[in-house]
């Protein structure tokens, strides 16, 4: 039951959860540290939201009318990748890449947000795309009594291109930085009734950005309309730090009860690049986010195992970024793993009902509100023992 189970759960945890708090994407899972002997293991995700919203029309281009966002939140895929070893009876080793963070959003050219108020101003859209690749690698001590401690080195890359029109054109567009952070934790387990629970830590990482910060000034005698400043410049940024609590245990014979909490600090991620217009920060949050899930898997046969898992995120309750205009969610997942010799193959599906939010706008008058949106994601996984 344990191995078979084990892989249904992460698929439906973790391929296919796209839509939690912030840029979360990945959620940093390291299950693969608990594979048995030496494995390689693949997963890709892929998310296609729903997300639309309208604003009030503050420029008069829409007769008064609340003026639509279009399609806000493009699809997106999440790749897995890793190789896990047992080094000695005592040690295991894994290597994994993921993406943990990632952003693509764009407005329609006609919302409020996406015009330049600067006379013979370039046109553009509201919108924003912002990439991580990470590599952890992770080693795994054994102890007696089921107790094992864990730790490893991260090594992420960020890169990320935002674009505002409606100040004044304004357009950043950053080089990639890598660096580096750690993660520490703790596990206890017991095979014969198929009990984890695991504790895991994730550093924030510190990134110094270079960058082209671009804006249209105002024209005025020498300066002529459609005159486009440019700057070279540095920001200090910080991807947030977050804890994992994943734990599963057997409840009745071929039945698994899974589920995890996962804690993030958004207020640490503050992007702030020094030709930003407004007085406020262009990226930041006001509050962490704490991400539920809940499963039940069943061994249907020696072959073939399935498992549902639900989801939950509490709202905010407060206006958030027009870069990730949601607001809490929560969702629903099925998946199943069919076991051949050597390998575990796995799919999934989840639906997410995103929560309602309200996003900052030009002033508190004049606010984004997005309602009724959701997400479908799907999920394979391949995981083949090496002996």
């Amino acid at each position: 039951m344990k191995t078979t189970l084990l892989a249904t759960c992460a698929l439906c945890v973790g391929a296919t959860a796209g839509y939690a708090g912030g840029l979360d994407r990945s959620g940093q899972g390291i299950n693969l540290i608990f594979e048995e002997g030496s494995a390689v293991q693949f997963r890709l995700g892929y998310t296609d939201p729903s997300v639309t919203g309208t604003m009030p029309d503050i420029f008069g281009t829409n007769g008064g009318q609340p003026v639509a966002s279009g399609e806000v939140a493009n699809d997106f895929f999440t790749p897995h990748l890793g190789y896990k070893t047992a080094l000695t009876e005592k040690l295991d080793f894994a290597l994994i890449y993921d993406q943990p963070y990632g952003a693509d959003i764009q407005y329609a050219s006609t919302y409020p947000l996406s015009i330049n108020p600067i006379p013979g101003g370039r046109t553009d859209s509201l919108r924003a795309t912002a990439d991580t690749d990470a590599i952890t690698a992770l080693l795994r001590y054994k102890f007696d009594g089921g107790f094992s401690a864990i730790g490893g080195i991260r090594a992420q890359r960020v890169e990320a291109s935002i674009t505002v029109p409606i100040t004044a054109g304004y357009q950043v567009d950053t080089s990639a930085d890598t660096a580096f952070g750690y993660v520490v934790g703790v596990a206890w387990e017991k095979p014969e009734i198929a009990a984890r629970v695991s504790l895991t830590y994730n550093s924030k990482i510190s990134h110094d950005l270079s960058q082209t910060e671009s804006l249209n000034p105002p024209p005025f005698p020498p300066i002529p309309p459609g005159t486009v400043a440019t700057f070279n410049t540095t920001s200090e940024i910080e991807t947030p730090q977050s804890i994992n609590l994943d734990f599963q245990t057997g409840v009745a014979p071929k039945t698994l009860l899974f589920g995890s909490i996962r804690w993030v600090d958004w207020p640490q991620l503050v992007y702030n690049p020094p030709n930003y217009p407004p007085t406020s920060n262009l990226v930041d949050y006001d509050e962490a986010t704490f991400t539920y899930s809940l499963g039940l898997g069943y061994q249907f046969s020696e072959e073939f195992s399935g498992a549902v898992t639900l989801g939950y995120e509490s709202s905010q309750g407060t206006p958030v970024s027009n870069l990730g205009p949601t607001d809490g969610f929560w969702s629903i997942g099925l998946g199943g793993t069919y076991s051949l010799e050597n390998a575990k193959i796995s799919g999934g599906v989840r639906y997410t009902d995103i929560g309602d939010a309200t996003a900052n706008g030009a002033g508190p008058a004049a606010r984004g509100t997005f309602t009724g949106n959701s997400a479908w994601s799907v999920g394979f996984q391949i995981t083949y023992a090496l002996n």
